[in-house]
């Protein structure tokens, strides 16, 4: 009995140590939990804001530097090649009539007849009677006329007669007062009495030539009662019609010439200057002369009759005339808006760029090896569209005719000939 108490007071011992073990464990959380709750707040929220970076900076993803590709840029160019050009200095005109014409009544008196063709737009030509004004008037006047005048004729040759008596009786008088037979008073009184007949026969010869100037009068007014085309032309603005009472200077109608027509068109200041720099004279030039009317184009010529004596202060130019040549299309009218092209003098070994092309004042970029080279040209001619390279460019060099902003030295771009 006493040799099993110690066993089982020793295994009581071990049984309680084992206990004891866990429990030391489980006091550990709460003094932790104890030592945060002694920490002052701001040091607490540096180590959660420490231990929050650190996270963060742990778990960022990686990011590949990106790779910079140089832009290039898609243009427009053309090959420089010398070879001879014509200078054409291009405007704008205005096709007139170089005759239009108010027709006006010369007499009064209703109009009792017109033309059939005598209508707006109608072509007529010369010598069509357009329109007629009552005549019975004046052919009463060209008839009061007329026997006026054969009354007047009649006592002329009345007078003639009695003058050319006269005449011998005055020179029988003077032989026979030469014989003695007749009185020194009677040759007196023959020699006034042919003065007197010669005098009377002056006198009805005026009056016969007033007489006469009365008929033609009568006579032109009478024709001029049937008004008459003076040219082949169109008609517009008709303002006489049958049953209408005209008055002198009344309007009939307005003509326009239907086979003589002129352009008219300005030069500008530059222009104009330009063409006189290359050229002795502009008068009797040839033009091109073209007139766009419903999707057609058609062609004319013409050829410059005179400039203009004054500078347009509204448009800085010069008015220049041209007179259309050759056959004139029937359906040519006046106040047609069309284009003119003028040729100058050929420019040999030049290379022809649009205008477009000039950076600034004098530079283009030509383009070697995908790359753009600037070139300041110093011997050029401008010619209003085109700019005519003289030297500077050598044949087949690529020449950049795009314009835009990032031009510039050693810019790469990609060129395309131009069509």
């Amino acid at each position: 009995m006493d040799k099993q108490q110690p066993l089982s007071d020793q295994a009581a011992s071990e049984k309680a140590a084992e206990h004891a073990v866990p429990a030391a464990h489980s006091k550990q959380p709460g003094l932790l939990r104890r030592l945060v709750r002694r920490l002052p707040l701001p040091i607490l929220v540096l180590m959660v804001g420490f231990f929050a970076y650190s996270f963060l900076v742990a778990s960022k993803p990686e990011t590949k530097p990106e790779e910079r590709l140089e832009r290039v840029w898609v243009v427009e160019s053309v090959v420089a090649k010398y070879q001879t050009v014509v200078p054409v200095t291009t405007a704008f005109g205005e096709l007139r009539a170089r005759r239009q014409v108010d027709l006006r009544a010369l007499v009064s008196g209703e109009v009792v007849k017109t033309n059939p063709k005598f209508e707006d737009g109608v072509r007529v030509s010369k010598g069509d009677v357009l329109a007629e004004i009552d005549a019975f008037t004046y052919q009463l006047a060209v008839d009061d006329a007329m026997a006026q005048l054969a009354g007047s004729r009649a006592v002329l040759m009345e007078r003639e007669a009695a003058t050319k008596h006269a005449e011998r009786e005055k020179s029988r008088a003077e032989q026979l007062f030469e014989k003695g037979s007749v009185s020194k008073k009677t040759l007196d009184d023959k020699t006034l009495e042919y003065a007197v007949s010669t005098a009377r026969f002056d006198q009805q010869k005026s009056v016969v030539a007033r007489d006469e100037v009365r008929l033609s009068r009568a006579q032109r007014d009478f024709k001029n009662t049937k008004i008459i085309a003076p040219f082949d032309a169109h008609v517009s603005k008709i303002t006489a019609r049958e049953g209408r009472v005209l008055n002198p200077n009344d309007r009939v109608a307005s003509l326009t010439g239907a086979d003589d027509f002129e352009v008219v068109f300005n030069l500008t200041d530059d222009q104009y200057g330009r063409f006189l720099a290359r050229n002795t004279s502009i008068v009797g030039r040839r033009l091109q002369v073209f007139w766009d009317i419903g999707g057609q184009r058609v062609a004319l010529t013409a050829q410059i009759r005179h400039v203009g004596a004054t500078i347009s202060q509204a448009t800085r130019g010069v008015d220049v005339y041209a007179q259309i040549d050759g056959q004139i299309p029937s359906n040519l009218r006046s106040g047609a808006f069309v284009t003119i092209e003028m040729r100058a003098q050929p420019e040999p070994d030049v290379v022809a760029l649009p205008k477009y092309a000039l950076y600034g004042d004098n530079k283009i970029y030509v383009i070697e090896e995908g790359r753009l080279v600037p070139l300041l040209l110093t011997d050029f001619l401008d010619d209003g569209e085109r700019i005519l390279i003289k030297s500077g460019v050598r044949n087949g060099q690529e020449i950049l005719l795009t314009q835009f902003n990032e031009a510039a030295a050693g810019v790469a771009v990609k060129a395309f000939e131009a069509l």
